[in-house]
């Protein structure tokens, strides 16, 4: 499927949208997938700078259904709990943070999203589960590729959203925004398949490793069995 391009709003003032009331609308390239609850989509990366090379993803990027598979099934999430509060109550149970349906829609049109990416872009996900008449579960973030590493963010896992009666819908537009704070540790099965991550002073006393993102080694992802 050719490449269609969504540029449809001007960049504006930002000063001027506030003092209308408004918001500028979402900011995205492409639209990969959508459905009345979940979208992929590629978004322009908020730390590329065109200017320096070494920001720039390694996209487009290809990957086997294998991996992707794999590494959406190995992704856990554990009830984020702060160096102090571990030591009273330790480790909450890890479980996987997708569910199989959730995966089988997801990885195809990740995939696709990827091999269709440039160097400037990511892909971004977002799936919801109505709670009520006027609240939703929210699981959303985003993927891309660098230095032979596919690196995955969880913005929001399983967030109660209250649908605004009028405004802007936040969920839906921003998937690399948290609606809340994030309540959970990002975590892999297989450890040896997590790249390393340096960490500062305090995280390495009190144990608080807290992160909404994971980076997993593709040359491990593509040894691993189904």
């Amino acid at each position: 499927m050719p490449k269609k391009w969504w540029w449809v709003w001007p960049r504006c003032v930002l000063g001027g949208w506030l003092l209308a009331g408004c918001v500028a609308p979402p900011f995205y390239s492409y639209l990969v997938y959508e459905n009345p609850t979940s979208f992929v989509r590629l978004e322009v990366s908020p730390w590329v700078d065109t200017d320096v090379p070494q920001t720039l993803n390694e996209h487009p990027a290809t990957m086997s259904r294998h991996q992707m598979i794999e590494a959406l099934r190995g992704l856990r999430v554990r009830e984020y709990r702060s160096g102090p509060i571990r030591w009273f109550r330790g480790l909450a149970d890890p479980e996987p943070a997708f569910l199989k349906e959730e995966i089988e829609l997801l990885a195809p049109r990740l995939l696709e999203g990827l091999g269709l990416a440039v160097p400037q872009e990511l892909v971004t996900f977002y799936i919801s589960h109505p709670v009520n008449a006027t609240k939703r579960e929210v699981t959303s973030g985003g993927m891309f590729v660098k230095d032979g590493h596919l690196h995955v963010i969880i913005s929001n896992h399983r967030t109660t959203y209250e649908i605004p009666p009028a405004g802007l819908i936040y969920d839906r537009r921003y998937p690399l925004f948290s609606l809340a704070p994030l309540d959970v540790d990002l975590l892999y099965e297989a450890e040896e398949t997590v790249m390393p991550k340096e960490k500062n002073f305090w995280e390495t006393v009190l144990g608080d490793e807290h992160s909404g993102e994971i980076v997993l080694d593709l040359s491990r992802l593509s040894m691993m069995k189904m």
